[in-house]
């Protein structure tokens, strides 16, 4: 049956059974199982939605979209069904008094609106978040925060999920055991346990996130054309979702503290940057002093190392020319990019922010 249909055009989705009911009568048996097609077939996704778009045109009454691609005996057949659907809801439901006209001509507005691929994806079609459960082969567990406020999970791994209102996570109920993989709709920002003989990974849209152990925080809603991870401490790396193209993944990007990458949906483009407030990155070695940031005739070289070491972010410059450079400043409470703006001033220089580091021009020790 799947050979038949990975050679389907979106025409003859339509006059398929088995597809035709799923639109109009879906069952959590038949969303699964579509699902896990698509999954499988993501190549087939294009003549797929489009059926999908068919089908929801001709349920508000816009066939001359759907004559664009198909005859009008299909479409005749479809609104037959769908009469027929609509009728036995009827049945079964509460008469609600509303004219037809009135009833089309909203749905028409809303439709034509919003276009019908974006409605139909929003209101319809199953996000990636549900295509990805659907093909997992073991029970899951799910959590979903309905409420106004963060809420903390932690994983059988004792790693800990901060959880964002209207977001939802699920992971195998054997979470641990071979893997620890998680499946994120929405924001959360994570602390996980160190384990490296099995990385933890997640999945978000089409994006992974794979760490070792560290904190970080993923947004990854269904709604918005934009998947951004940032990274608080250790290490991670990020790359499309293309399992069977494991070539696509190398494409990919590290991200070290303080650096955060934003991939368009749309684009399918990585962008990497620093994030908004760089903080202070706390080590092994320097978890209860931080750096006291007042330098007195400091060699600049030295100021800039530990610059970097604070935050985490690397600075580059030319070594020979801010060589013999000093620094006599106290820079105690100002930010990372306020640091760097004092820095630069005193020996003539600018700075730009690159690919997640910041890269220092010019500069030299002579009185300006």
């Amino acid at each position: 049956m799947e050979q038949v249909y990975e050679n389907f055009s979106s025409a003859e989705f339509l006059t398929d059974d088995a597809f035709v009911h799923h639109q109009l009568e879906p069952t959590p048996q038949s969303t699964q199982f579509w699902a896990g097609w698509l999954a499988k077939y993501p190549h087939c996704q294009t003549e797929y939605q489009q059926a999908v778009d068919f089908v929801a045109s001709i349920r508000l009454g816009l066939t001359a979209y759907a004559e664009t691609e198909i005859s009008e005996e299909t479409i005749q057949q479809l609104l037959t069904r769908i009469r027929q659907t609509n009728a036995q809801t009827r049945l079964t439901q509460p008469a609600v008094r509303s004219s037809g006209w009135m009833q089309w001509a909203a749905a028409a507005a809303v439709f034509l609106a919003l276009g019908v691929d974006f409605w139909w994806k929003i209101t319809q079609r199953p996000t990636l978040y549900e295509q990805q459960l659907a093909t997992l082969p073991n029970a899951f567990s799910e959590k979903i925060n309905t409420s106004p406020h963060v809420q903390t999970i932690q994983l059988p791994d004792q790693s800990v999920v901060s959880l964002a209102p209207e977001s939802r996570i699920s992971y195998p109920t054997n979470f641990g055991q071979q893997n620890r993989t998680v499946y994120l709709s929405g924001e959360a920002a994570f602390s996980v346990t160190r384990n490296s003989e099995k990385p933890f990974l997640v999945h978000a849209n089409e994006v992974v996130t794979k760490v070792l152990g560290t904190r970080f925080t993923v947004r990854a809603f269904a709604g918005e054309n934009r998947v951004q991870v940032q990274v608080q401490s250790g290490q991670v790396s990020v790359y499309r979702n293309e399992p069977t193209n494991a070539s696509v993944r190398q494409k990919g990007v590290m991200l070290m503290p303080n650096q955060q990458v934003v991939f368009n949906r749309e684009t399918d483009q990585f962008d990497k940057m620093l994030v908004e407030a760089p903080t202070l990155v706390l080590t092994p070695t320097r978890q209860k002093k931080a750096p006291s940031f007042v330098y007195n005739d400091t060699p600049i070289p030295q100021v800039l190392q530990e610059l970097t070491e604070a935050y985490g972010i690397d600075i580059r410059y030319n070594k020979e020319a801010l060589a013999n450079c000093q620094l006599n400043s106290s820079m105690t409470n100002e930010s990372f990019e306020q640091k760097l703006t004092i820095v630069c001033a005193t020996v003539g220089a600018t700075y730009e922010i690159i690919d997640g580091q910041v890269i220092i021009n010019g500069g030299n020790c002579q009185p300006q």
